[in-house]
């Protein structure tokens, strides 16, 4: 199944660059206990997709806060 929309891509390099800077919050939106707890990026909010609503209030109240999120891909 393909994605819908448009969605922002960064490299690797930046990311690693602004994680270690400590410059954005890092969102993984897998299924909790099925991937996140089996191994996730550290420091990272753990945030499924299909818990966002129940779970956004784990975000920076910051709204200018850089936000990077990751999952397993399209399915």
């Amino acid at each position: 199944m393909k994605g819908q929309g448009n969605y922002a891509a960064v490299s690797i390099e930046y990311v690693a660059q602004q994680y270690e800077a400590n410059q954005m919050v890092i969102v993984d939106s897998r299924p909790k206990r099925a991937k996140f707890d089996k191994g996730h990026i550290p420091s990272a909010i753990s945030l499924p997709d299909t818990q966002f609503d129940k779970l956004k209030g784990k975000l920076p109240a910051d709204k200018a806060t850089p936000l990077v999120f990751y999952c397993g891909g399209f399915t």
